[in-house]
């Protein structure tokens, strides 16, 4: 066993533009260095955002806490929060803001997919 932390004081705030009031903490090796699934929390303060952006591989958000809007390649904002979890494909075009905060678990993985029911 190992345990470690991804709290407020292991995270980073990602030199990206299209980021505001935005911290990521690392839960994997990202699949750049050779992971094959990419986690990590993800926290937004009030009045951040994700601008828009696509996807480089198939993503899930799983709000945790707070909450915020979300659009995908409709560009129509919908409302997430704590217990809401949103799948973004490949390449699709998606953006997150929030006015409360909101933190996240992302997922990010080749063939990701969300669970849809039993089959």
């Amino acid at each position: 066993m190992e345990k470690f932390s991804f709290g407020a004081e292991v995270a980073f705030t990602p030199p990206e533009r299209l980021l505001q009031a935005v911290t990521v903490a690392p839960l994997t090796q990202p699949i750049a260095a050779g992971g094959v699934l990419q986690a990590a929390i993800l926290r937004i303060a009030p009045n951040g955002r994700i601008g828009r952006h696509p996807a480089t591989t198939p993503q899930i958000l799983a709000v945790l806490d707070g909450g915020g809007e979300v659009s995908g390649s409709s560009d129509v904002l919908e409302s997430v929060a704590k217990g809401d979890a949103v799948y973004f494909a490949e390449g699709e075009q998606h953006e997150i803001r929030t006015t409360e905060g909101l933190t996240a678990l992302v997922l990010e993985a080749p063939g990701l997919a969300p669970f849809r029911g039993k089959s």
